[in-house]
């Protein structure tokens, strides 16, 4: 690669922060408030994708989206003091910083969510933007390329699941998939990611070697 990359886009849920089994349980307890089957952590893997209005249509659509989300969020925040970030993503974010990376947040959690396990975790700094609640991160990203002038290859897209990778596709730069998360490694690779990361720190050494290579 001749170009080394200079901008790291990040997912959060899956990719920084290991919330997926409390992100199952909130959803189990709406599926029980509506008397639906609930699901084990293996169906609810293989089910769940974003955009989230789209998931919710296949699994309650004759409930507003907007009740979904009251009763979801409710449950979820019960949860959220107890969420850790993943392994290795603390170690990550410093690497990135004294290397002079710039990092964007680019996920779908609610900002309070985000804000509240940042701000206890302290790593709000590290990042030179952040961005919640995006509802289609397809978009969303193919605007930030053409705000911030990314190009191809010095931009990378590091996300666990499948819509992250198609968000990269569809802005034209780099994507990491992250086993780290919501999506399967047989569903990651079949929406064929730039390059595919047991976890941060696997991600964190093809940085190390990208950062040598001459320009």
């Amino acid at each position: 690669m001749s170009q080394p990359i200079g901008t790291i886009l990040l997912d959060w849920s899956g990719t920084l922060a290991d919330d997926l089994p409390f992100v199952h349980r909130a959803a189990n307890q709406v599926l029980t408030l509506y008397r639906k089957p609930t699901m084990t952590i293996e169906e609810f893997r293989e089910r769940f994708f974003l955009p989230l209005r789209d998931f919710y249509q296949t699994i309650l659509p004759e409930v507003p989206l907007e009740t979904l989300d009251r009763f979801y969020h409710a449950a979820f925040r019960f949860f959220r003091p107890r969420i850790p970030l993943l392994p290795h993503a603390a170690d990550f974010l410093e690497f990135c910083r004294t290397r002079g990376l710039r990092m964007i947040l680019l996920s779908t959690i609610q900002k309070d969510h985000f804000l509240d396990q940042a701000g206890r975790h302290g790593i709000l700094d590290y990042f030179a933007e952040i961005h919640t609640e995006v509802v289609d991160k397809r978009v969303t990203l193919s605007q930030l390329r053409e705000e911030r002038g990314f190009t191809p290859r010095d931009a990378i897209f590091l996300g666990d699941m499948v819509h992250d990778i198609e968000a990269a596709h569809a802005a034209g730069i780099l994507s990491g998939a992250l086993l780290t998360g919501y999506d399967t490694r047989a569903k990651l690779e079949a929406a064929r990611p730039s390059f595919l990361f047991a976890d941060l720190a696997e991600a964190r050494s093809f940085l190390e070697e990208n950062r040598k290579s001459p320009a």
